[in-house]
């Protein structure tokens, strides 16, 4: 009976010493400077566009490499998709809204989903978000309305160059007039 009681003792003890052993993270964490590093980089993101800061919202890209695709909200028609895969692209359509539009309110979900590659160098970051534009007082839109709205799910895939985050590309998956009623109970 004592062997049997030493076999197990000694049998818990190894266990309990390698679940307590190395600082290893676990398969699939992301460390946590990387996760402030995004986080901090989709920040900077929302608020340089709430603010109409282009200088800024350009730096949260990197320049090489840079791809934007949206399918305007229709899943299915390729017909309509935008796609720029030039920085100075997405410079010259952000200009053209911060012109037309006084007030710009982006909401994200938080915290964003965030899958990492096997060497750390490219993050997969997901997120939910709302985005509302007024025009200035006295102008409207087309049909007399004074802002617009547009929700959906953006994919940004981050890269880490020289110990660096950015966004290299940003694939936004706008949602339809029927999603946004769906998804707001509408």
């Amino acid at each position: 009976m004592f062997k049997t009681f030493a076999k197990i003792s000694g049998v818990f003890i190894l266990l309990v010493g390698f679940m307590g052993c190395g600082d290893a993270d676990k398969v699939g964490q992301i460390a946590a400077e990387d996760m402030l590093q995004i986080s901090g980089i989709l920040n900077q993101w929302r608020e340089s566009y709430e603010t109409e800061d282009v200088e800024e919202y350009i730096n949260t890209f990197w320049e090489d490499g840079f791809l934007y695709v949206s399918d305007m909200g229709t899943d299915g028609d390729k017909t309509d998709d935008v796609e720029f895969d030039d920085i100075r692209q997405e410079r010259a359509a952000a200009i053209r809204v911060f012109e037309r539009f006084q007030d710009i309110e982006i909401e994200l979900s938080s915290p964003p989903e965030v899958s990492m590659n096997d060497d750390d160098t490219e993050a997969e970051v997901r997120n939910h978000y709302r985005i509302q534009f007024f025009v200035s007082d006295g102008y409207a839109l087309e049909g007399g309305y004074s802002g617009a709205y547009a929700e959906g799910d953006n994919l940004f895939i981050f890269e880490k160059r020289d110990d660096q985050w950015r966004i290299a590309e940003w694939h936004d998956e706008a949602f339809s007039e029927e999603e946004i009623r769906i998804a707001n109970n509408l």
